[in-house]
C-alpha cells in the first residue's frame, strides 16, 4: 500500500486499487489503448444505431464550425456526449474507468457512469443465494465464471470488495461531492464463497464480529488516520465502517435504489433516515430480528419493494406491513417481491409470507400495484382462501406482470412427483388457475416449478395460456413429462400471437437435448473436448435463474460456441424441426426473441429469418429461412 497523501486520495485511480475492476498495470492507458475490452464487435441490433449516431455527430460538428469532410480528423474528446453515452453502454465499467484516465475532458464526460451503480460485496457474509444453484446442483464443481458476474450483464456496476475500498470511496465523495450526485443505486450483497450450503447464523447480522462494526483503525495505518484527521474535523478513529456508510448517504441526494439485504432492521432504520428520494428498497428480515419501526415517512416516493425473510418471522412481517401502510407507502407501490429464505419444504409449513397481508384492512391497499413476485412461498393446499383474500387487498385485475415460484399441493398425498390420479380437475386447484380469472391485463408471466404434482403443474400452465392469449413476455420452467403434454404446451404457445419474448425450459426435452448434443458433437463429428456440463448445462442452469436474451454468461459455453459455430448452426438447423420448435418460431410475428434451453434465438419476420446467437463477438447468425 502506498503511503497516503493528498494526491493519492484525490486521483481517480482510487478505484483501481480497491474496486476490483481493472488490471493492475496501467501503462497502456496513456497510449489510449483499452486494456480489457476484448468484445469489440457490437451485436447486429446495435450496428445500425452506430451509423445514425455518427451521422448525428457529423451534423453537430458542422453546427460548431467543424468540417464534415470524411477525411478530416475529429478529436476523440470532442465527440458529442450522446456518442460517449453510446460507447459507455457497450463497454464494461473497468473500460470506462480506463477511458476516463486518458484526459480530463473525456473524464468529465464519462465519470458519471463509474458511480451510477455501486455494489459493495460484503466479504464476511456467507449465504445461500440463487446464484449458487449450479454449485448446489453439481456439488464440488467450481467454475470461475460463478465467482465474477458477466461483464456484459453487469457492465454498469462498480464492485467494491474490501473495507479499504469503501473508505476510499467515501473519501473520494467527501472531497469531490459531484461524484455523490452521480450515485443512483447502492447494493450491499454477500460474496460467493465455497460451501454455500453453510447457513449463516441469524445473529451474525448484528454481531460485534461483523466487519461493519469494526472501527477504522482496523483498516488504516496510523499515518493514514492522522492525514484524514487533518482533512476532516469530524473524523475519529472510533468511527465504524457502518458509520462511514451513513456518512456516504449524506452525499448521495439522488440515490434511488437501496439494496441492503445484509443488515438488520435496526441498521436499515438508520440508513433510511438518510434517504429522501428512494424508489426501490430491498431488505432482509432475520429470524431473531427485533422489530424496529422504520422511518418510512422518508421514502414516500417508493415504487419497488423487495423483502426477503426467514422462518418464524410472522410477527415481524405483520408489524412491518402495518408500518408501511400507516406511512402511506403502499399507495404508490408498483412492484412487490416477497422471497422466503428457505427451499426445504419436506414438511407442512405455515405460509409465513402471507403474514405480510394478514394485518392489513379488508380493502384495496395497493391501488397502483402493477406486478407481484412470490418466490419460495408456501401455500400448501389452502390456495382458494389465500387467493380470495389477496384479491381484496391487491388490484389483481390491474396487474401487468406476475412471477410465481411457490410450494403448493393441488391434492392430498402427492407432492412434487408424477401424478397417477383419475381426478382430471386437480390442476384447477392450483394458485395459477385460482389467480387466472382475476388477471385481466396480464402481459408478463414467470412460472417456475411449484414442488407440486407435475401433471397438475403442466395442465394448469396449459389452461392458463389458453385463457390469456395476449401475453407479451413469458418465462416457463417446467417438466412436461411426456410427448403428449409437450405437444399440447407448444400448441398453446403457438396461439400466443402477441408474444414478443419467450424463455422456455423443460426437463422432458432437456434430457433429449443432452443426448442429442453428445451424439452430434462427440460421436458424429469427433469433437472429443465437448463437455456437456461446461458447454451446455452450466449455461442452461444459470439462464434458468434469470434469462438474459442479449448475451451468454458462462465463458466455456461462449468459447465453445465460437470455436464450433458451424457445427452448432448445423445442429440447430436439424433440431428446431425435430423438437417441434419450427412451427413456434415461424408463426405470424414481425419480431420475436426466444431462449430455448439456454440458447438464444431471434425471429426477423421482415426477412423471414430465424437467427441463432453464438456469442458477443460473433453475434447472431442466420439459421433458417421460412
Amino acid at each position: 500500500m502506498k503511503k497516503i497523501n493528498d494526491t493519492h486520495f484525490l486521483s481517480v485511480d482510487w478505484l483501481s486499487h480497491f474496486i476490483t475492476l481493472i488490471p493492475t498495470n496501467f501503462y497502456q492507458l496513456h497510449t489510449g489503448q483499452m486494456t480489457s475490452y476484448d468484445h469489440q464487435k457490437l451485436n447486429a441490433k446495435n450496428r445500425g444505431n452506430e451509423s445514425n449516431k455518427i451521422k448525428e455527430m457529423l451534423t453537430l460538428n458542422k453546427k460548431h464550425g467543424l468540417s464534415n469532410n470524411i477525411y478530416s480528423r475529429i478529436e476523440f474528446q470532442n465527440f458529442p456526449n450522446d456518442v460517449f453515452s453510446m460507447i459507455c453502454e457497450n463497454i464494461s465499467v473497468k473500460d470506462i474507468l480506463n477511458l476516463s484516465l486518458t484526459c480530463s475532458v473525456i473524464r468529465r464526460k464519462v465519470e458519471g457512469k463509474i458511480y451510477t451503480h455501486l455494489r459493495i460485496i460484503d466479504i464476511d457474509h456467507i449465504v445461500d443465494e440463487d446464484e449458487l444453484v449450479i454449485q448446489r446442483h453439481f456439488g464440488t464443481f467450481k467454475d470461475e465464471s460463478l465467482e465474477t458476474e458477466s461483464w456484459w450483464v453487469y457492465n454498469n456496476i462498480s464492485n467494491i470488495k474490501s473495507a479499504r475500498g469503501i473508505l476510499y470511496l467515501v473519501y473520494d465523495i467527501l472531497t469531490t461531492p459531484q461524484h455523490g450526485n452521480y450515485l443512483r443505486t447502492i447494493e450491499i450483497n454477500p460474496v460467493l464463497k465455497p460451501s454455500p450450503w453453510q447457513r449463516r447464523k441469524d445473529h451474525d447480522s448484528n454481531s460485534e464480529n461483523s466487519i461493519w462494526n469494526k472501527t477504522l483503525d482496523n483498516f488504516l495505518k496510523d499515518s493514514e488516520v492522522e492525514f484524514i484527521k487533518s482533512k476532516f474535523s469530524f473524523f475519529k478513529p472510533s468511527l465504524t465502517l457502518f458509520d462511514c456508510l451513513l456518512l456516504l448517504l449524506d452525499y448521495t441526494p439522488r440515490l434511488e435504489s437501496l439494496i441492503v439485504s445484509r443488515f438488520s432492521l435496526e441498521c436499515v432504520s438508520k440508513l433510511l433516515v438518510k434517504t429522501d428520494n428512494l424508489k426501490e428498497l430491498k431488505i432482509m428480515i432475520y429470524e431473531h430480528d427485533n422489530f424496529v419501526e422504520l422511518p418510512f415517512n422518508k421514502i414516500q416516493k417508493l415504487e419497488k419493494l423487495r423483502i426477503k425473510f426467514q422462518e418464524n418471522t410472522e410477527q415481524t412481517l405483520e408489524k412491518i406491513s402495518l408500518n408501511f401502510y400507516n406511512c402511506g407507502i403502499f399507495n404508490n407501490l408498483k412492484s412487490l417481491r416477497l422471497k422466503y429464505d428457505k427451499t426445504d419444504f419436506n414438511y407442512l409449513n405455515n405460509p409465513t409470507w402471507y403474514s405480510f397481508f394478514k394485518s392489513l384492512p379488508r380493502k384495496l391497499v395497493f391501488p397502483k400495484l402493477k406486478g407481484i413476485e412470490l418466490k419460495d412461498c408456501f401455500f400448501g393446499s389452502d390456495q382458494h382462501n389465500i387467493v380470495n383474500n389477496l384479491s381484496v387487498v391487491l388490484p389483481l385485475h390491474e396487474l401487468k406482470w406476475l412471477s410465481l415460484q411457490i410450494y403448493e399441493y393441488s391434492h392430498k398425498g402427492i407432492k412434487h412427483s408424477r401424478c397417477s390420479t383419475d381426478d382430471s380437475i386437480n390442476h384447477e386447484n392450483t394458485v395459477l388457475l385460482k389467480l387466472a380469472r382475476h388477471l385481466k391485463k396480464i402481459e408478463h408471466l414467470t412460472i417456475k416449478p411449484t414442488k407440486n404434482c407435475k401433471e397438475c403443474q403442466i395442465n394448469s400452465i396449459w389452461k392458463f395460456l389458453s385463457m390469456h392469449k395476449k401475453l407479451r413476455k413469458l418465462w416457463i420452467s417446467t417438466d412436461s413429462l411426456n410427448q403428449s403434454n409437450y405437444d399440447k404446451l407448444l400448441n398453446a404457445l403457438y396461439d400466443l400471437q402477441a408474444l414478443e419474448q419467450l424463455a422456455y425450459f423443460d426437463q422432458y426435452i432437456d434430457g433429449k437435448l443432452i443426448y442429442s448434443l453428445k451424439k452430434w458433437f462427440i460421436i458424429d463429428h469427433g469433437t472429443f473436448d465437448f463437455d456437456i456440463f461446461k458447454n451446455y448445462e452450466s449455461e442452461k442452469l444459470r439462464q434458468d435463474i434469470i434469462p438474459i436474451f442479449n448475451c451468454y454468461i458462462i465463458e466455456e459455453f461462449k468459447n465453445f460456441n465460437e470455436r464450433e459455430s458451424d457445427l452448432l448452426v448445423l445442429f440447430w438447423q436439424k433440431h428446431v424441426k425435430e423438437f417441434g420448435f419450427l412451427k413456434l418460431l415461424t408463426r405470424n410475428s414481425s419480431f420475436m426473441e426466444m431462449k430455448l434451453f439456454g440458447y438464444n434465438f431471434k425471429v426477423d419476420g421482415k426477412r423471414r429469418a430465424i437467427m441463432l446467437y453464438i456469442s458477443k463477438v460473433i453475434g447472431y447468425v442466420d439459421l433458417l429461412y421460412y
